[in-house]
């Protein structure tokens, strides 16, 4: 046990790092501690953290620590992934000791979780993979606690505790739903003996969920966090997801692993089939890995090179993590422990993104991105732990938004990057509308940049739909990237933020003046104008109550991205 976790803890510090949507948290981190509440930008109510106790856990972590909002997400990050792990080691020792009391343990499972490059990448990286991992690992311990426990033995109070924890996982991720719920009913058939203590346990674990769904719904004026209707997570896209399939396994040949140990539960299966409640421990984690993963390939998987796997990797192994030496199935552990040395040492990504197949009936090409590769040739710096080393690679904008709050010049500014697509010079500004009391606005497409070095009280203009409200009810447009499907034309962000006055002054490379007054005219037309306003009038309870009880509707809103086809479906 010690051995694949330390190695784990070794090489997820050497890979430390963060990524620019782990600066997506921070910046709300930022907001929230400064008395803003819990958003991007301000005087704008969205909620663009999917992980909604990872967000509130860095608020925790920020007032006694004395380093940096980034610096604290990278460092609990990869602490409670560690941590995560060595639950699950221990809570698999503890399962197979009661089954093999005599036998040695072999860390085969363990091999296959520790060697994968993906998994040191994300054990850090600023986001919330390190706590799922924590979840996962603590909630599989508790979930063998109730199985090593005799029936009907565990008092009702302890799985009470035990749901509320595992209702959790919602909150930690929203497709963690799915293990939630397979590890909370399989505990209801272990532990209780009264049907009244499983009511309780599906109330105890779906208490903090919908309270804070009620909030979501009546701040937000949503069902989803943003970035769930930027993504469109109800869709199905069964291509680009198993092109996600097949890009995680590619590098690594993870099929021969995972092949070697299935033969080996097959193995142990003839050797004897155990009692029914312990087939039933031993089957629900990688039952709950397999529904997660059917889940994933279904919407399109994601645009990070094997971001959404890692967490479903240990989840499906858990059972498998160490493994009772039998005869039997020692040629087959061996055939994973030579797999891992070559996986260790020599098996990687590459590159800095793969290109997949054209997605049907897209424009486009589907492709899944190697972050961290981006991200240490971006900054320069092989650890980029900071939020400094994201502004650095960005210090032409940063210098330029810095000039411009401090002349006062209240204007909507273009990343350079992004203004040169149209021809513009990196200077390039439009006012911004009297009304709005933010002294700058910024337009670019590494919102996690963006916002480390946009003032707080500063404007961000993402062109992703991740933090606009308007633009994450877009139409699908774009199919370059998973993840990526709705790319927020220039013409609505003026729209949305320029002084009208100034329109006629707009370059025609950048918004065609029908347009331009199309998507103005849009923004004052019925549901789009209810929309803008959930998230932008001052919360009252009268606010809250119409974004309550008007959320499913706003949620459903799509507007097309052609400005003057909006005008047709809301306006005329």
């Amino acid at each position: 046990m010690a051995v694949p976790t330390l190695f784990l803890a070794v090489m997820g510090w050497n890979q430390r790092w963060m990524t620019d949507d782990g600066l997506i948290f921070t910046r709300v981190v930022r907001q929230i501690t400064a008395g803003n509440g819990p958003v991007y930008n301000v005087g704008e109510r969205v909620e663009t953290s999917t992980s909604t106790a990872w967000q509130w856990l860095l608020v925790a972590v920020h007032y006694p620590s004395p380093l940096s909002d980034a610096e604290n997400a990278v460092y609990l990050g990869l602490l409670l992934a560690v941590l995560g792990f060595w639950a699950a080691l221990s809570a698999t020792c503890c399962l197979h000791r009661r089954l093999a009391p005599t036998r040695l343990l072999l860390p085969a499972g363990a091999l296959v979780f520790v060697v994968v490059e993906p998994v040191w990448d994300f054990l850090s990286a600023g986001m919330e993979i390190g706590l799922i991992l924590f979840w996962i690992g603590t909630s599989w311990a508790l979930l063998v606690s109730v199985w090593c426990a005799w029936p009907g033995a565990v008092p009702a109070r302890r799985l009470l505790g035990l749901s509320c924890y595992l209702g959790l996982g919602p909150l930690i991720r929203p497709d963690l739903g799915i293990t939630a719920v397979a590890f909370l009913v399989a505990v209801a058939l272990l532990g209780p003996a009264s049907g009244w203590t499983r009511v309780g346990m599906a109330v105890a674990a779906g208490a903090l969920p919908a309270a804070y769904e009620v909030f979501r719904m009546g701040y937000y004026g949503q069902l989803v966090p943003m970035p769930a209707v930027t993504k469109e997570a109800g869709d199905s896209q069964w291509g680009r997801g198993w092109d996600y399939v097949t890009d995680f396994n590619r590098p690594y040949q993870l099929w021969i692993p995972l092949l070697f140990l299935a033969a080996a539960a097959v193995l142990y299966a003839r050797l004897g089939l155990p009692r029914r409640r312990t087939v039933l421990v031993l089957a629900v984690a990688p039952a709950a890995a397999l529904a997660q993963a059917l889940y994933l390939v279904k919407v399109g998987g994601d645009f990070m090179h094997a971001r959404m796997w890692v967490p479903i990797l240990l989840t499906l192994l858990l059972p498998m993590l160490l493994l009772p030496l039998r005869r039997a199935v020692l040629p087959l552990v061996a055939a994973v422990a030579v797999w891992a040395v070559v996986c260790a040492a020599v098996l990687r990504p590459g590159g800095s993104g793969t290109t997949k197949p054209p997605v049907p009936a897209a424009n486009g090409q589907n492709q899944v991105w190697n972050e961290r590769g981006v991200t240490t040739r971006a900054t320069g710096e092989r650890n980029p732990v900071t939020a400094g080393a994201h502004v650095a690679y960005n210090a032409q904008m940063h210098g330029l938004l810095v000039a411009a709050r401090d002349d006062g010049r209240h204007v909507l500014m273009l990343d350079p990057r992004y203004g040169k697509v149209f021809g513009l010079p990196p200077d390039f500004a439009l006012p911004l509308r009297p009304d709005l009391e933010n002294p700058v606005a910024l337009v670019i497409g590494k919102l996690g940049a963006g916002g480390a070095m946009t003032p707080l009280d500063g404007l961000l203009a993402d062109v992703w739909g991740l933090s606009s409200t308007l633009g994450a009810h877009l139409e699908q447009t774009n199919f370059t990237a998973a993840g990526h499907q709705k790319l927020l034309a220039p013409v609505w962000n003026i729209a949305l933020y320029v002084d009208p006055a100034a329109f006629p002054s707009v370059p025609p490379a950048l918004a065609d003046q029908e347009q331009l007054r199309a998507a103005h005219r849009v923004l004052g037309c019925g549901d789009v104008r209810e929309l803008l306003e959930s998230v932008s009038e001052p919360m009252s309870f009268d606010r809250f109550w119409k974004n309550l009880t008007g959320a499913y509707e706003r949620t459903n809103i799509r507007i097309p991205a052609d400005p003057v086809e909006a005008a047709r479906k809301f306006c005329d």
